[in-house]
């Protein structure tokens, strides 16, 4: 009993450190490597394509010159189509009805305007835009050329990437509809959804 135990002695730290060297030389376990995301494609600037979009508005109606005095109050709907040109620029017709009550002097009754005009838009920074053009226009029952001007901004969404834009949009149309009646001046404020 007491060899064995001499020669447990003697054989414990070689074992101890055979176990040393048979745990060094083995390998550590691999570690999981995860290779980089490529990086996306490159965004190639779109082409000319199709726009429309649709507006609601709340005007007034301002004469001047022979219809001077002239105010109404007028509700409408805007209808645009045309192009979204590469770049910044856009040109469409845009179309214009409203409704609504007007008043000269002791003289007040119902009223309604037409109006067709080309425009041409360029996208500004911030999300903003402005457009003119001029076109014709029809007030009740005068009509004649018609200049427009249009400025707003774009709600939601970096612009160069989202191609659906409720927007908020001042339009000023200037009717010229004869001597007989001069200037009449349409300011509206819009509500709109465009599709570039």
């Amino acid at each position: 009993m007491r060899l064995l135990c001499i020669g447990f002695v003697c054989l414990a730290p070689a074992i101890a450190t055979a176990d040393t060297v048979a745990t060094a030389a083995e390998p550590p376990p691999p570690t999981s490597v995860t290779a980089p995301a490529p990086p996306p494609p490159p965004v190639a600037e779109p082409g000319t394509h199709l726009r429309n979009g649709f507006s609601a508005s709340l005007g007034e109606e301002l004469g001047s010159g022979p219809s001077s005095g002239l105010t109404g109050q007028l509700y409408g709907l805007d209808w645009r189509i045309g192009a979204k040109l590469a770049g910044p620029w856009s040109v469409y017709a845009d179309t214009h009805l409203s409704l609504g009550t007007a008043k000269i002097g002791a003289a007040s009754g119902y009223t309604g305007n037409f109006a067709f005009a080309m425009m041409g838009e360029r996208e500004l920074p911030a999300k903003t835009f402005v457009a003119a053009g001029g076109g014709y226009g029809v007030l009740n029952n005068p009509s004649g050329l018609l200049a427009q001007l249009r400025g707003g901004i774009n709600l939601g969404g970096d612009d160069s990437q989202v191609s659906r834009r409720w927007n908020v949009a001042l339009d000023a149309r200037f009717y010229f509809a004869g001597d007989q009646i001069g200037t009449v001046s349409q300011i509206s404020l819009t509500l709109g959804y465009d599709r570039f």
